[in-house]
């Protein structure tokens, strides 16, 4: 089974918590799960307070294989953010699945310009979204 670290922590499943390099934490949440039908990968990414929330739709060969926090860094201004898939936890039906998930990231007093969120698989990395956040106020 692969697992991957990330930054001094495990990000799984539901509501896992993470430190990152600057002690801010993440933590990632598994929504509903299902068979896939033709839904693609999605995310949307939006300011609230001094927390950036992204909501999101990944593939996934199961539905449930587990998400993982791969990396958040800075690129520039633009905030990148990348989610994985696990080995699942237990036996699961099969069917290619989709996993809504919710992410959330303490920011420091660094809000992004823009955030750039993509989805890794075994086999792929795809950019989802690269977008301004709702709710990001001029300074």
């Amino acid at each position: 089974m692969r697992r991957r670290t990330l930054l001094g922590g495990l990000a799984t499943g539901f509501g896992a918590v993470v430190a990152r390099e600057d002690d801010a934490t993440a933590s990632i949440e598994r929504r509903e799960q299902r068979c896939a039908s033709d839904e693609d990968d999605a995310a949307t990414a939006r300011l609230d307070g001094g927390t950036l929330v992204l909501e999101g739709v990944i593939r996934t060969p199961t539905p449930c294989h587990a998400l993982v926090l791969e990396s958040v860094s800075y690129e520039r201004d633009t905030l990148e953010v990348t989610i994985g898939v696990d080995e699942p936890d237990s036996f699961c039906v099969q069917c290619l699945g989709v996993v809504e998930y919710v992410l959330e990231i303490e920011l420091d007093d660094r809000a992004p310009d823009c955030v750039a969120v993509f989805h890794e698989r075994r086999d792929e990395t795809v950019r989802v979204v690269r977008e301004r956040p709702s709710g990001r106020t001029e300074e």
